[in-house]
């Protein structure tokens, strides 16, 4: 039944025709779910497939124009869409924060402010790459395998049973959340990844460097450990490389080093005070992003 969904494509902002079919096709979908009602829902789906000019545009909205489908929808065709008349009142109100372009071009004086302090969020999906520190490919974090339930260390060379996750940055470029997803066309959220430190409960953590920690399920990790665990730590770079802020007890946080263990070929994180790091290949992390 999967198969059967409608499946948007990415949205860039590129001509009307693009932006009419993808509210279409949202609607299809929406439709297709039984959410046809949930404004919110259908507002929060369509713009997990902005990108481009719309992702930035949509950025810049509010928030309360971002989160209802009935206003966002009116602003996307009004931004994207064919030129129409005049809009009425009660439009001019769906669309505040996205008024249409103007038709004459505006004078140095009558340019918007630029906004470029302002961090854009950035909203993907795919699959956890391994590089080797000289940048050639390792493999993938797969979604199984390993021989404690709950743990993500095992790694295949190919993508078949590759970990599937989605994310959305924070405007502030703060640590966020990654959730784990069952399939990339029609993604169903099925778990959070977390890093947790195993057989350690509380900040028993931070009394040893030689310690290492591990990504994870965190429903399956904490419905049956009392390990510290957490799942708001996760930044990614420019290059879509992600990396690991774990915060301590004084209120700081700590950047951890991907790493894979020799001696049983897991993949753990390390503390950057490790004083010796002989039984392990440091590698790199980095999103590879599907449709």
């Amino acid at each position: 039944m999967a198969d059967s969904f409608s499946e948007p494509g990415l949205f860039k902002g590129t001509g009307p025709e693009d932006c009419e079919i993808f509210v279409a096709t949202i609607r299809r979908r929406a439709l297709e779910q039984g959410k046809q009602r949930d404004n919110e829902w259908i507002a929060l789906f369509a713009s997990s497939y902005l990108i481009g000019d719309a992702l930035y545009w949509y950025e810049g909205l509010d928030e309360d124009v971002q989160n209802d489908w009935s206003r966002l929808r009116p602003a996307l065709l009004a931004r994207f869409g064919r030129s129409c008349p005049p809009p009425t009142a009660a439009s001019s109100t769906s669309v505040i924060s996205a008024p249409a372009p103007p038709t004459t071009v505006p004078t140095p004086a009558a340019a918007p402010p630029a906004t470029t302090t302002r961090p854009r969020p950035l909203v993907g999906k795919g699959r956890l790459k391994l590089l080797n520190s000289d940048g050639s490919l390792r493999g993938y974090a797969v979604k199984s395998g390993d021989v404690v339930d709950g743990l993500y260390r095992t790694w295949s060379t190919g993508p078949d049973d590759a970990l599937l996750i989605s994310f959305t940055t924070s405007h502030a470029d703060e640590p966020f959340e990654i959730q784990i997803i069952d399939d990339p066309k029609t993604p169903q959220v099925t778990d959070c990844l977390a890093v947790c430190w195993e057989g350690l409960t509380r900040d028993i953590w931070e009394s040893d460097a030689t310690f290492i920690a591990s990504s994870c399920s965190f429903s399956g990790i904490t419905s049956t450990k009392n390990w510290n665990i957490k799942k708001n730590v996760w930044t990614i770079s420019n290059n879509g490389e992600l990396g690991v802020d774990y915060p301590k007890s004084d209120g700081g946080t700590e950047r951890f080093q991907p790493v894979i263990l020799h001696s049983d070929d897991y993949i753990y994180w390390l503390r950057p005070s490790r004083p010796d790091t002989r039984d392990f290949d440091p590698v790199r992390i980095v999103v590879e992003y599907v449709m």
